[in-house]
């Protein structure tokens, strides 16, 4: 079994997102996003770096706005979120539902905003912002509040998940990016203004839509030319990934299993002294940079519903099976998904045996999932969202046709 080591994650080494309120100063545009998950950030990651790309004059950060302003509240957040999902799914699942089609009540929005939101009016001071672009909701919401005070900025509040919950709805907000025509229309039925939303797809970074030679990669990852499964479980590591690569563990002589815990660190320490995963064809990870790569090299990724995670698979057109859902919001992205022929979902390892069984006898058993990721494609492309946030300063996004950013036919 091959181990990989633990790189810095995401874009900390370039500066951003900002990590200290030191690090502030003026820019045009404003990206916020919260640590639940590493989905909301990416989407703000892409977004980022398609504007400094597209136009260098534009001065635009990321700011992950509870680990900034509270970090202890923060992780004490997102530790009772993770404790809610693994012990008590049911009370997210309930929690979720209740607040499916309309806004947070007044004390739950008082209690997030003292939790998180207490210096989010010097924060917006600092950095003077002509445009605050959220990919989550909890900072859109707080973002709105100033809005709603009277502080002049546009809002553009990006939905990264392929349902539009009522948490996400404000009317402060100026602008709606939204991953599918049906989401748009969950949003009007909440109440929102048809005229302020848009169809941009999930903000994906370009790199995951660039055709690369599928061999060249496993060469270039020290891997074998054989049939290939990736493992995922976002970038938290979640959804029964342990459980899911012991049931993989007996096909390890048959395929390649590549295994991604992301930041769970005490997975990956327990995966990798398995001594059943001590295979040639087993390589794990944790959280990696090069993630485009692996998925390249894959030939199946098995992975809970994140939207993120599955909308840069559906770039890479690699099927997708599902597992291990997430209450609530994964939940509507696995059941959009599968109703749009994007994926399968896993029903157990007997339903799995089957699944490898006839990959392995079949490679072209996954080819109706390909076709449709492929028509899907054609709805969506990595510049659309970053078009729309520079239009709202009145920007010019023509620089974004430029061969730069290359969509492979495949």
């Amino acid at each position: 079994m091959a181990r990989v080591a633990w790189p810095r994650a995401s874009l900390v080494e370039d500066g951003w997102p900002v990590q200290t309120l030191d690090s502030v100063g003026q820019c045009d545009i404003l990206l916020v996003s919260e640590n639940f998950g590493t989905g909301h950030t990416r989407a703000a990651e892409a977004i980022l770096r398609g504007i400094r790309s597209a136009d260098a004059d534009v001065n635009a950060r990321l700011v992950e706005i509870g680990r900034v302003l509270r970090p202890r509240m923060s992780r004490l957040l997102v530790d009772s979120y993770l404790g809610i999902i693994r012990k008590t799914p049911f009370i997210w699942r309930a929690f979720y539902g209740w607040h499916q089609g309309k806004s947070f009540p007044r004390s739950l929005q008082s209690f997030i905003r003292y939790a998180l939101y207490t210096r989010l009016a010097e924060l917006i001071t600092l950095h003077r912002p002509r445009l605050v672009v959220s990919t989550h909701p909890f900072a859109a919401f707080g973002v709105a509040r100033l809005k709603e005070r009277g502080w002049d900025f546009k809002l553009c509040t990006v939905v990264t998940d392929f349902s539009a919950h009522g948490s996400w709805a404000h009317p402060q907000t100026d602008r709606y990016l939204v991953p599918a025509e049906h989401v748009r229309n969950q949003l009007i039925r909440i109440g929102t203004d048809p005229e302020r939303i848009l169809v941009t797809g999930i903000p994906t970074d370009p790199i995951f839509w660039e055709e690369e030679d599928q061999a060249e990669v496993r060469r270039r990852l020290g891997l074998r030319q054989i049939p290939t499964v990736l493992i995922m479980g976002g970038g938290l590591g979640l959804g029964g990934m342990e459980q899911l690569v012991n049931m993989m563990a007996k096909w390890r002589n048959h395929m390649q299993i590549l295994v991604v815990t992301g930041r769970n660190h005490q997975l990956y320490q327990s995966l990798t002294t398995d001594p059943k995963l001590d295979h040639p064809n087993i390589r794990i990870a944790g959280y990696i940079q090069s993630l485009s790569e692996w998925m390249e090299a894959a030939d199946l990724i098995l992975t809970k519903p994140g939207a993120m995670t599955c909308t840069e698979a559906i770039a890479k057109v690699k099927p997708l099976l599902l597992y291990g859902t997430i209450p609530g919001h994964e939940e509507k992205n696995g059941q959009f998904l599968t109703r749009n022929g994007l994926a399968l979902r896993l029903e157990g390892e007997d339903h799995l045996d089957e699944i490898l069984d006839r990959f392995l006898s079949d490679p072209e058993c996954f080819s109706p999932i390909r076709e449709a990721m492929l028509q899907w494609r054609k709805k969506i492309h990595p510049s659309r969202s970053v078009e729309a946030v520079l239009q709202m300063i009145g920007e010019s996004p023509a620089s974004l046709s430029a061969p730069s950013i290359h969509v492979g036919q495949r």
